[in-house]
């Protein structure tokens, strides 16, 4: 029972955060989307190439709220699917966090790996893919005629009550919630009953097999289950690859608002990763 009760606070505590900072990114875009009249969002729209950039940074910044950012931009269709990849190869959520604390050389070589493959990955797919992903929010990012009354509490008062209460809050923050706190629970409860430690040094001599179940593992939409990857890393247990793997397949708590948004685009942007994620693994296995 008090396993139970740690992993549903947990995951309660985890929903709550997430749900919140996807408050705050979303809040955010919306106001650089009024301040400059649209034409960030214009630029972005019409260029793929402007789109996998944007994608590549956002993905680059450590933890997820990047991420978030980079899901909030696709869900309104301003960034397209490739964009979106980009995000998700580069980021590895809050993993960066304590990569770069323990070993930072370690972290940057990473980064910069993770950036060049997620910016490849991320064109190709924009090039190819020409049809524009339709808004999985029928509000988007709109810009009113009260957006820009000469009285600023006019201003704020339309913002608050148009852009934050009747598009973020009602639109999205529920489903959020909802889809994280569900998700969080049941990758908690797979925490609690495997210990992917002990499976993993139990079988490092068979590389195949550990660039595969580090790719696998990185579907958990979770941050936690990545870290024995940098542990054993960075101890030198398991060579690099095997982290440049599980970095390409996981995102840490990033992709939870898309599962929310759209389920179809979370499962084809995750088994895509992973893929890429076992490609690159087994290509380094075999070079070196």
């Amino acid at each position: 029972m008090d396993q139970i009760f740690r992993i549903l606070l947990e995951s309660l505590t985890g929903a709550v955060s997430i749900t919140a900072l996807v408050l705050v990114m979303m809040s955010v875009i919306e106001f650089i989307n009024i301040e400059n009249k649209g034409r960030w969002f214009k630029s972005l729209k019409d260029s793929p190439f402007r789109q996998v950039l944007t994608g590549t940074i956002l993905g680059a910044i450590p933890g997820c709220v990047g991420g978030f950012a980079s899901v909030s931009l696709y869900t309104h269709s301003i960034i397209g699917a490739g964009a979106l990849v980009s995000t998700m190869i580069v980021s590895t959520g809050d993993e960066a966090f304590v990569l770069l604390a323990t070993s930072p050389s370690l972290f940057f070589k990473l980064l910069a790996i993770l950036c060049a493959i997620g910016f490849c990955a991320g064109l190709a797919i924009s090039l190819t893919k020409k049809k524009r992903q339709k808004s999985l929010c029928p509000e988007s990012f709109q810009i009113h005629q009260e957006d820009h009354a000469h009285k600023k509490s006019r201003n704020l008062k339309h913002f608050l009550k148009e852009h934050i209460w009747e598009h973020i809050v009602k639109k999205h923050l529920l489903s959020v919630f909802l889809w994280s706190f569900g998700a969080l629970v049941l990758c908690g409860a797979i925490a609690e009953y495997i210990n992917i430690e002990d499976w993993i040094t139990g079988h490092e001599s068979y590389m195949p097999l550990v660039v595969t179940a580090a790719a696998v593992i990185g579907l958990i939409p979770q941050s936690g289950p990545h870290m024995v990857f940098i542990l054993l890393v960075a101890q030198g247990t398991l060579p690099f690859y095997v982290l440049l793997t599980s970095a390409i397949s996981q995102q840490g708590h990033v992709s939870l608002p898309l599962l929310a948004q759209s389920k179809k685009s979370w499962v084809l942007s995750k088994v895509f990763c992973a893929l890429l994620g076992i490609a690159a693994g087994m290509f380094c296995y075999m070079i070196f």
